[in-house]
């Protein structure tokens, strides 16, 4: 009676959880500092990526998934806990991820699982003990140990790989082999990039690189075809940021945060789909606790995916939310995004000033408050128009601030230091600004 009740759920609802004896495998692969326009898969007819395509036709990508940042380190350790980068602990770029906080592999771990990280790390020492085994990249493109570390898994437990290419982060290895070598002439720039030959060959070796990852990405995906199990396993493939070029990295736009995540696994996930739903990387965690039967980790954002993955008709979210921190210099930007609409909050320099003072001392301060953009991404893809002060926009605009001052109001926020002390008290000699002529030159 008992097996019986438990094929009718199935039934009902193809993507519930295996029996514990056919626990599905799972690979994660990450690329670094890939955008999700730079795959063939996403429309990108000049780079060569064919593994990675051969995977987005078994199964489903995804058009509109985000990362919570886009910056390295934060957004690893948001994808493997499933928090914002800010409730991590490890909201900066190079922040050791701590080892109290939950985890995927360490979920996953208790659960029977063979856990394993290859490849770039970069998520600090105390965070290893997540894991099984942790062996860290020796050469350059981070992903000659994949295949070795699979086959020395032990194989009376199910998997979970978390595979980190360092391909294709700058600077750009010279490593051209013939058939995948990108022509500098013919690979796309974005109308953000200057037009010329230090540029292009920089862009060619950036193709080159993700095509050395797709490379590796195909041998892991035979290796476990010729071993029998690449069928019980769910592939995933996606980016931790977007790319350099164009000044996508480290921003909240698109380009910055949209990641290029696909996945594979044909017992449940259907073939040649495009799921166009909203989708965050805090999602991933969650949809894989459900995926292996495990509950949820409460008080976290994320949602499971199984819904859209059965069926990509089904939205699971209406916005996504992200952050930008601390890489390298003092940043500090929240946005909110919609299918349609982009939101988003710079708290940069002055602009964490009071605004009164600002604009009466300061004539170089913002007076109209453009900290704030807001976006009709169906009207304008590229978000070069701000409509913040629209009028037929308030109503979106004001639920968009909601959201985020909601998520803030969650998690203590940290400014820099160098922010904040652009707020400090000026001497009124500092701040009153005299127009002394201009003196003729001498020369």
């Amino acid at each position: 009676m008992k097996r019986c009740l438990l094929w009718l759920v199935c039934a009902l609802l193809p993507l519930c959880a295996w029996a514990a004896d056919t626990q599905p495998n799972i690979v994660v692969f990450l690329l670094d500092d890939v955008g999700q326009r730079d795959v063939g898969a996403f429309g990108n007819s000049v780079v060569r990526t064919p593994n990675i395509d051969q995977l987005a036709r078994e199964g489903t990508r995804f058009t509109n998934a985000f990362l919570t940042t886009s910056s390295c380190s934060p957004s690893r350790a948001s994808l493997l806990t499933g928090l914002y980068p800010t409730a991590t602990g490890a909201p900066k770029l190079h922040d050791p991820l701590p080892a109290s906080v939950t985890s995927l592999p360490q979920l996953l771990r208790k659960a029977g699982y063979y856990t394993a990280s290859v490849g770039k790390w970069h998520l600090g020492e105390p965070f290893k003990t997540h894991f099984d085994r942790v062996v860290e990249p020796h050469e350059e493109s981070g992903a000659a140990d994949w295949l070795p570390e699979l086959a020395r898994r032990p194989k009376n437990k199910p998997f979970f790989f978390w595979l980190a290419s360092k391909d294709a982060h700058a600077p750009y290895e010279a490593w051209h082999p013939p058939l995948l070598h990108h022509n500098p002439q013919t690979v796309p720039l974005s109308k953000r990039d200057d037009d010329n030959a230090f540029v292009r060959e920089e862009m060619a070796g950036y193709y080159d690189e993700i095509a050395r990852a797709d490379r590796y990405i195909g041998l892991v995906i035979a290796a476990l075809r010729e071993e029998s199990v690449l069928e019980n396993t769910l592939v995933i493939v996606l980016s931790d940021n977007g790319s350099q070029f164009g000044g996508a990295k480290t921003t909240l736009y698109d380009d910055g945060i949209k990641t290029p995540l696909m996945m594979r696994f044909p017992r449940l996930i259907p073939a040649h789909i495009a799921n166009q739903q909203l989708v965050s990387a805090v999602d991933l965690m969650p949809t894989l606790l459900a995926l292996v039967g495990l509950p949820a980790v409460p008080n976290t954002p994320g949602v499971s995916l199984l819904p859209t993955l059965h069926n990509s008709a089904v939205p699971v979210r209406d916005y996504i939310y992200a952050e930008r921190n601390q890489h390298g210099a003092p940043l500090f930007e929240r946005a909110v995004r919609t299918k349609n609409m982009l939101y988003k909050h710079n708290y940069q320099g002055a602009r964490l000033c009071d605004p009164y003072w600002d604009a009466v001392w300061d004539p170089d301060a913002l007076h109209d408050g453009v900290h704030e953009e807001f976006y009709d991404l169906t009207a304008d893809p590229q978000a070069e128009k701000n409509l913040r002060l629209h009028e037929q926009y308030q109503v979106p605009l004001a639920a968009a601030r909601n959201i985020m001052n909601s998520i803030m109001a969650q998690t203590p926020q940290t400014p820099p230091p160098l922010i904040l002390e652009a707020c400090l008290p000026r001497p009124w000699f500092e701040r009153v600004r005299f127009a002394w002529p201009e003196q003729e030159s001498s020369e």
